[in-house]
C-alpha cells in the first residue's frame, strides 16, 4: 500500500516536471534563448510518470482484509446476542485509482502549455516583424527627405559660389525681396531639424520632411522670380555699364592677371555697380584673397 501511493507521488512529480519544463521551454522560447534544459525535464517527467505508472500496474491490489490484518486486534466489546441475519455477500472496497486522473491533467497542462507557448512565440514574432517593416519605412521617408534637403542646398551652394549669378538673379542676395526672405528663413528652419542619421521616431522625420519641402517650395518661387526679374535695368546706358561691371569683375577673377590688373579692375566692379547692381560682400572677399595670393607669389617669386 505504501508503494503504491509513493508511484502516485512520482507520478504527480513527472506531471509537475512536465509542466515545468514546458514553462520553462515558453520562457525560453519568448526571449529567443535555446535552453536544452526544459526539453530534459519534460522528457524526464514524461519517463518519471510512466515508469511509475507501469509499476503501479504490476503491484497487487490491495484488498480491506490486508489492511485490516496490519492493525493489532482489539477486544470487541461485550454486547447481547442478536438474531443472526442472512450473510450477503459484498465486493471488497478498492481505493479509486487516481492515475487517469492524473495523466489526463498532466496531458492537458502540456497541452495547454505547448499551445500558450506557440502563440506568444508567433506574436512575439509578429511584433519584430511589424517593427522591421516600421524601421524600413522609417529609413526610407528620412532618405527621402534627405534627397529634398541636398537637391536644395546644393542648388543654393551652385548659386553662391558662381559670382556671375549676380547678373542673372541678384535678386537672391536681396534679403528686402520676400521671396527671397522667405527661402532663407525655411532654409535656416530645414538645417535646424536636419537629424545627421536617421532618427528612431517618426515625428521628427516628418518635421524635418516637412521643413524640406517647405525649402524646396521657397527656392523655387524666389529663384523663378529672381531670374524674370533680372537686373531690372531698362535703358541702354545702364545695360552698357552692366557689361562693363561684369568684364571688370571677370578680370578682378583671373588667375593670369598681374595683382595690380586685378586691384584696378575691382575699384572699377565697385565704382560702376554703385546704384546699378549690389555686389554681395563675398564676391569681394574671394577677389581680395586672389589679389592677394597673386601679389605675394609675384613678390616671392
Amino acid at each position: 500500500m505504501v508503494l503504491s501511493f509513493l508511484m502516485w507521488g512520482c507520478t504527480t512529480l513527472g506531471v509537475l516536471a512536465m509542466i515545468g519544463g514546458g514553462a520553462k521551454f515558453f520562457w525560453s522560447r519568448m526571449y529567443g534563448d535555446d535552453d536544452r534544459t526544459a526539453l530534459q525535464m519534460c522528457g524526464g517527467g514524461l519517463f518519471l510518470a510512466v515508469a511509475a505508472t507501469a509499476v503501479r500496474a504490476v503491484l497487487p491490489p490491495v484488498s480491506t482484509e490486508e489492511a485490516a490484518a496490519d492493525l493489532a486486534p482489539v477486544d470487541p466489546p461485550s454486547i447481547p446476542a442478536a438474531p443472526a441475519t442472512p450473510v450477503v455477500d459484498a465486493a471488497p472496497d478498492v481505493p479509486m485509482d487516481w492515475t487517469p486522473v492524473i495523466w489526463f491533467g498532466g496531458i492537458a497542462a502540456v497541452v495547454v502549455s505547448v499551445a500558450l507557448a506557440a502563440y506568444l512565440i508567433i506574436r512575439t514574432r509578429s511584433h519584430v516583424t511589424d517593427r522591421r517593416t516600421a524601421k524600413k519605412a522609417l529609413e526610407a521617408d528620412y532618405a527621402a527627405a534627405h534627397a529634398v534637403y541636398g537637391e536644395v542646398t546644393d542648388a543654393y551652394a551652385a548659386y553662391l559660389a558662381d559670382p556671375y549669378a549676380i547678373f542673372v538673379r541678384p535678386l537672391l542676395d536681396n534679403l528686402d525681396e520676400p521671396r527671397t526672405a522667405a527661402f532663407i528663413d525655411a532654409f535656416a528652419e530645414m538645417n535646424q531639424v536636419r537629424p545627421e542619421q536617421c532618427p528612431d521616431t517618426v515625428e521628427r522625420v516628418q518635421a524635418f520632411a516637412v521643413a524640406a519641402q517647405k525649402a524646396h517650395t521657397a527656392w523655387r518661387k524666389a529663384d523663378g522670380y529672381a531670374r524674370a526679374i533680372g537686373m531690372g535695368v531698362t535703358s541702354t546706358e545702364d545695360h552698357r555699364t552692366v557689361r562693363r561691371i561684369r568684364s571688370a569683375l571677370g578680370i578682378a577673377l583671373d588667375d593670369s592677371a598681374t595683382g595690380q590688373e586685378r586691384e584696378t579692375a575691382l575699384r572699377t566692379v565697385q565704382e560702376l555697380a554703385a546704384g546699378i547692381v549690389t555686389i554681395p560682400d563675398r564676391i569681394y572677399d574671394s577677389a581680395k584673397i586672389a589679389i592677394e595670393t597673386t601679389t605675394r607669389k609675384q613678390l616671392t617669386g
